[in-house]
């Protein structure tokens, strides 16, 4: 029930690789995990996290958690599963939380969800909350995103013919057919202040990830879905759209995996992995894990670091508050969190270790995701390492 009071026991678990202390804030029974790292989890003041917390029932719920006491507070009253959309494939047609869709405001205390087809605005401190939206029937849904200043809400979708696809990997065979088919994705932008709500703009692909430029919300990152596509990043930008990182010279040796934008709006941050053809054997080298930036004036030009050929495990990055630092939960080793530091003008790579996180990357919800606080003193996780396989607790470290 909504305002109820969960109560997790913190425990602090020394790594003994690093000596760093590593706080479990999670331990009732059941699967608890983070938001997705487009979306900041803490608080303005750092005292708080919101996290998914399914509980034994396997119907999700939204979470607030006391940093110091560890009670947790219940924001919404889902009883109908989790919603079907991008990555929850096995999910429930227009009804219950969509996990993918949350995405938070610390500026406002604001959170974004949607409630089956109902688009919807909370308030973390008074838990009021409004239907800012219905959405159309027979859509699917990607990773949503509210801006800095918690007015505006975005939400990409595409036609649920999308989905109807057989066989054990929905991911490729979704981004087969949206090809084969040429189905457009829509990206939806509310004002959730006057209640105008407009398609911003169409494009033909699989838009499963969006994000507001941190102070111009008219300016929107975009991705194409599926690993294997010609380009992933995108730049709606005032109602012109342009390539990230261009692919087009280099698209059958290169796949671009995630981005997010720098804090101060000025870079877009990628990364991936790419083949390079040694021209002289005719022959394809060993694929490398790399980072890129893009700078927002010239997005299509990228400055490229690329990691030793044995650090190739899937991960992410995310940047700290001032954008020296980058947080990664694999590339440089698929157990542990490692802090890095990317020198581009001298095109120099730095890292430490930080902790083990151990996650099994079972299922979405136990990928590590590791954030920064907005002080930059903590990183923020998720793991399966003290819980079931595929079973998640959210842990916190310092820095």
């Amino acid at each position: 029930m909504k305002g109820t009071i969960e109560k997790h026991c913190i425990i602090q678990r020394d790594n003994p690789l690093t000596g760093k202390a590593v706080y479990q804030l999670t331990s009732c029974s059941g699967n608890h995990h983070h938001l997705y790292f487009t979306s900041n989890s803490f608080t303005k003041d750092n005292k708080h996290i919101i996290f998914i917390s399914e509980g034994n029932s396997g119907s999700p719920n939204l979470f607030r958690l006391n940093l110091e006491d560890g009670e947790a507070v219940q924001l919404t009253e889902n009883t109908n599963g989790y919603l079907k959309s991008y990555v929850y494939y096995d999910g429930e047609k227009e009804k219950g939380l969509g996990k993918a869709s949350v995405s938070f405001s610390p500026e406002t205390n604001r959170l974004l969800y949607i409630d089956g087809r109902d688009i919807k605005l909370l308030n973390v401190a008074s838990l009021e909350e409004t239907t800012v939206y219905e959405l159309p029937p027979k859509v699917m849904t990607g990773f949503t995103h509210i801006s800095r200043d918690g007015r505006y809400a975005c939400i990409p979708y595409i036609s649920d013919s999308a989905f109807q696809v057989q066989g054990d990997n929905p991911f490729s065979l979704i981004r087969q057919k949206v090809e084969n088919e040429s189905i457009q994705s829509h990206v939806l932008v509310i004002d959730t202040q006057t209640g105008q709500s407009n398609i911003w703009f169409s494009h033909v692909g699989w838009i499963t990830h969006v994000q507001f430029h941190p102070y111009d919300q008219k300016k929107i990152l975009f991705n194409h879905e599926g690993g294997e596509v010609d380009q992933r990043i995108w730049l709606y930008d005032n109602g012109e759209i342009k390539k990230v990182r261009d692919e087009s010279i280099e698209n059958h040796f290169i796949w671009i995996c995630h981005e997010v934008w720098s804090n101060d709006g000025e870079y877009i941050l990628f990364h991936g992995r790419k083949q390079l053809p040694d021209l002289e054997k005719e022959e394809i080298n060993p694929s490398l894990q790399f980072i890129g930036r893009s700078q927002l004036k010239h997005s299509e030009q990228a400055i490229e670091l690329t990691f030793p050929p044995q650090m190739d495990a899937y991960g992410h990055f995310t940047l700290s508050p001032n954008d020296h630092w980058l947080v990664t939960d694999g590339i440089i080793n698929p157990n542990m969190i490692h802090i890095c530091q990317a020198h581009w003008d001298n095109k120099q790579l730095k890292w430490f270790p930080l902790c083990e996180h151990g996650s099994s990357f079972l299922v979405q919800d136990v990928h590590p995701h590791p954030i920064f606080s907005h002080d930059g003193r903590y990183v923020l996780y998720t793991s399966d390492v003290h819980n079931e396989k595929g079973q998640g607790n959210v842990y916190l470290v310092e820095v």
